[in-house]
């Protein structure tokens, strides 16, 4: 059987070496203990000269204790023995002893890369690879990889690989650390440089959400003082997301995250008020529209006609528009904020009063000269500037010159003497008159983005203003881009980022599925030609598993077969739940609620009688052991777009799919063989 583990001369000992390594178990727990007495005593006395030294050491102890505060600390799940003789155990945390001599490496750790990465063809100087299997805190096997040695490492002792049975394990409602099970692939992106931006595209289960959350931990364990400093970012595509991915850092011993969504960063903050059309909300995420605001910002800024006196002593200083003008070309130069140009205008002027009137006292007398420079430049709102450009279509169309055709603008203006209803996609239009005028309003070290192939140009340029470094992580996979203004390709993204140097952006792929079982996700790979986006379809490493289920039932008994069905899974799998589209979600509901079940939306925290029941759109990034795919085929109506979202609710399922439809699958455009 596959696993190779190492097998001892007695044929009735899998595991010769059980004993030593519970030992070391118990011995890294007292070093544990150890450590959280040294901690606290550190707390207990002054140990610095200064108060800011002594501030620093202790907010250090708190942090260490925090860390070391959870009893599984002291645990560890691999062991790295190299060519060399030595020998590293790996787990979650660093553990020592009084003398400093490492007894857990902490997985983020250079000396740990080798855990992850290492083959028989490239062993990365190791001899042997061994991963432990935990059961209540205690060591009961290990799974053994002699890397030195191609024949040894498919020796095995029958028990289950662990990363298998972690792919296979169920699922309960919020997202799991996968430190002890990351593969090669994976963790080149994990420890990749932080100095650029990383755009990771892959397909469905491939790990990309997970890889991100701990590329944070890495990255907060690489580079903890300046980013505790300038603060990191993820950013997740709704809060049903954010809540399932809300465990993972924290289990990790990392608190110091913000975790928010686009809508929450973007200021100023206005009350969302109507719809509009995908077509309409595309167009105002286009990166066009950040030049036709700066256009906008423009046509504000107006030298004098006339020219100004400033009284001076015995003379007058007389400041022809011409020069006027230049001034404000000159502030207009800089690459700073709006506000911060007008600043400079002012400054500008009354230095070069100062250098006419050869007398800096010229300023006191020059009320002329300060009303022309706040007429010439007026302060500019964000929300007025946005709002008058939606609602008058002079304004657009000298704004848009250029930039937008005449129908893109018609779009756009909503004529109204009032001020606008405001719409989501209206919030990233304020957002970048702000950024523009005022500058970012607070900005990060380092900004993990998740599910970026659904943000807009102006979406992903509103990420990137808040890290000024560009120092991104962005996760996603072009087929999966269902939202207005969407991404059809990274180098489009990478543009709106402003990232395009050939050594100010990498891109990774990561191409191995480790959640959706193969004959699933051979199914949904059927779709990526109707998908038109450029990407390679994934590979499943789960290559056992049933292809999904179709049920095709008459039209008027779609909602109560998928009720029957859900229930049916959920025999077999407690957090299996329904995907539909909108329309169908109240009838749902009904044939739920007749079945004495109960339709949520959301996936943690689930009553007994809770079945979570989802919109395509809203299952995005989430994973569910059983999954019914209510009338997939409908979406397929919708294009390139529909094709999309077919393809992310058949890929939600990590166990068992069953598809329930009132038409024939192939008529849908279905090219892979289902089963009755």
């Amino acid at each position: 059987s596959a696993g190779g583990v190492t097998v001892s001369a007695a044929a009735n000992d899998p595991f010769p070496e059980l004993n030593a390594e519970q030992a070391h178990l118990a011995h890294s727990r007292r070093c544990r203990e150890q450590m959280i007495d040294d901690f606290r005593r550190v707390l207990a006395g002054e140990a610095a000269a200064d108060h800011i030294t002594q501030e620093y050491i202790e907010m250090t102890a708190e942090q260490a204790l925090d860390d070391l505060g959870d009893p599984s600390t002291a645990e560890f799940f691999g062991r790295i023995d190299a060519t060399d003789g030595e020998v590293f155990h790996i787990g979650r945390r660093h553990i020592e002893t009084a003398e400093h001599d490492p007894v857990v490496v902490d997985w983020r750790a250079a000396i740990a890369a080798p855990f992850y990465r290492a083959t028989v063809s490239d062993p990365f100087a190791l001899r042997l690879r061994r991963r432990f299997t935990l059961r209540e805190h205690e060591v009961v096997a290990y799974n053994d990889e002699h890397l030195d040695d191609p024949d040894g490492a498919e020796v095995a002792g029958g028990i289950p690989d662990p990363v298998l049975a972690e792919m296979g394990a169920a699922r309960t409602g919020a997202m799991r650390e996968i430190v002890a099970t990351i593969q090669g692939e994976q963790d080149v992106v994990i420890r990749a440089p932080a100095d650029r931006t990383l755009i990771v595209q892959g397909g469905p289960g491939t790990g990309k959400t997970a890889v991100g959350l701990h590329r944070a931990a890495y990255l907060l364990f690489e580079q903890r003082r300046r980013l505790t400093r300038e603060g990191l970012l993820v950013v997740g595509p709704n809060p049903v997301f954010l809540a399932y991915i809300g465990d993972v850092l924290p289990s990790l011993g990392e608190r110091a995250v913000e975790q928010r969504t686009l809508a929450d960063l973007l200021l100023p903050k206005v009350p969302v008020e109507a719809e509009e059309s995908d077509e309409v909300a595309a167009l105002k995420g286009d990166l066009r529209m950040a030049a036709v605001i700066e256009a906008a910002i423009r046509l504000r800024i107006t030298a004098p006609t006339a020219t100004i006196a400033v009284p001076v002593s015995t003379r007058t200083i007389r400041i022809e528009p011409s020069t006027f003008a230049g001034w404000i070309e000159r502030a207009l130069a800089s690459s700073a904020p709006m506000q911060d140009r007008r600043a400079g205008l002012r400054a500008l002027a009354r230095g070069e009063l100062a250098r006419m009137a050869g007398t800096s006292a010229a300023w006191a007398r020059a009320d002329q000269l300060r009303k022309a420079l706040d007429a010439a430049w007026p302060l500019i709102r964000p929300i007025e500037l946005v709002g008058q450009l939606l609602r008058r279509p002079e304004l657009m169309a000298a704004a848009a010159d250029g930039i937008l055709t005449d129908d893109e603008q018609a779009l756009l203006v909503v004529p109204s003497a009032r001020r606008p209803r405001w719409t989501r996609a209206d919030a990233l239009l304020l957002d970048e008159a702000r950024g523009l005028i005022e500058g970012p309003p607070r900005t990060y070290g380092h900004v993990i983005v998740d599910e970026a192939q659904d943000l807009s140009e102006l979406g992903l340029r509103a990420i990137a203003r808040r890290c000024p470094s560009r120092s991104l992580t962005i996760l996603g996979d072009l087929a999966q881009s269902t939202a207005p203004g969407g991404q059809a390709t990274w180098d489009a993204a990478l543009i709106a980022m402003g990232a395009t140097a050939p050594d100010a952006h990498q891109v990774a792929h990561l191409t191995i599925g480790y959640r959706v079982p193969a004959p699933i996700l051979e199914v949904a790979n059927t779709l990526l030609g109707r998908a038109e986006v450029a990407v390679a379809a994934s590979r499943s490493a789960r290559l056992g598993g049933s292809a999904p289920l179709v049920r095709t039932v008459a039209a008027g008994d779609v909602a109560a077969t998928a009720a029957h069905e859900v229930a049916e899974l959920r025999r077999r799998h407690r957090l299996s739940g329904i995907i539909a589209p909108p329309g169908l979600l109240g009838a749902l509901g009904e044939a739920l609620a007749a079945a004495g079940l109960r339709a949520v939306a959301n996936l943690d925290h689930l009553a007994a009688d809770a079945v979570p029941v989802l919109a395509a759109e809203a299952s995005k990034g989430l994973e569910l052991d059983g999954v019914v795919a209510v009338e997939p085929g409908h979406l397929l109506a919708a294009g390139a777009r529909g094709a999309r979202l077919a393809y992310i609710v058949l890929t939600r399922a990590v166990q068992e799919l069953t598809i329930v439809t009132s038409a024939d699958p192939a008529a849908g455009g279905w090219s892979a063989p289902l089963t009755t």
